[in-house]
């Protein structure tokens, strides 16, 4: 169906009820029928943009804003757009370890909106659910910060869970991604499963004893493959953080 379906009118041109019709149509589904698109304010509900929480202090978050591209959400069927930085007043987190949930709330008579946290994920008329953190009891645990909204960097299209690794080894790991990954980011760990005080090292080289420094990481559009270098020191990961020659790897690849 052609979009508008409404049209110019003229001075003096008769009512009809049609041309109203085709202007609601027009502004709720966009020119189509209604049984085959939801309203414009359905659609965009849960609608967020540049929406990410931050670590600010011992007991505080925020919400930093960036002129070219301001936090933005629906609450409620509302329009919010910050206009400066929104920052979680302190004192806001207190009592015993819990995991805290992270809101949103709009004010009547404001276009912005605030930050609050809450030990309940229930969402009201006037607010709505963002992220979580975790409160150890004296201060935030600042890795635990989720945004559920999505944040600046979306989720991985495809993670490959630590796997262990060695030197010397070529790993194929198919990404079902069905066409080469635009991103790929490649983690080693000493551990099998790195907690908060494990330190993650992004590798893009390690060493070969007849060849040197190489980068290991190449993809296509079905498989992403590393090759590790055959030094029985650097031969996973060589960084001024650290180097091995063993320990665990995990790759994430954007679509």
């Amino acid at each position: 169906m052609s979009y508008p379906l409404s049209s110019d009118v003229s001075s003096g041109q008769p009512t009809a009820y049609q041309h109203y019709n085709n202007l609601r149509s027009d502004a709720l589904y966009l020119g189509q029928p209604a049984a085959d698109a939801v309203p414009l304010g359905t659609f965009f509900q849960r609608y967020a943009d540049a929406i990410k929480i931050e670590y600010l202090a011992t007991d505080r978050l925020r919400i930093p804003f960036v002129t070219t591209r301001p936090p933005t959400i629906i609450i409620g069927g509302v329009m919010c757009q910050a206009a400066a930085n929104v920052d979680l007043a302190g004192g806001a987190l207190s009592g015993v370890a819990a995991t805290w949930y992270v809101f949103v709330r709009r004010t009547a008579g404001s276009t912005t909106f605030t930050l609050e946290v809450n030990t309940s994920s229930a969402e009201t008329s006037t607010t709505r659910l963002i992220g979580e953190v975790y409160w150890d009891g004296t201060h935030i645990n600042s890795g635990t910060i989720k945004t559920y909204t999505g944040g600046a960097l979306p989720a991985a299209d495809y993670d490959s869970g630590w796997f262990a690794c060695a030197y010397n080894n070529t790993y194929t790991k198919a990404h079902s991604l069905g066409q080469p990954p635009r991103l790929v980011m490649l983690l080693h760990s000493s551990v099998a499963s790195p907690g908060a005080a494990n330190e993650l090292i992004q590798v893009n080289v390690a060493f070969d004893s007849s060849s040197g420094v190489n980068s290991i990481i190449g993809w296509e559009g079905t498989n992403i493959l590393i090759t590790t270098g055959n030094n029985a020191t650097m031969g996973t990961v060589l960084s001024l953080r650290r180097f091995s020659a063993a320990g665990y790897y995990r790759i994430f690849a954007w679509r």
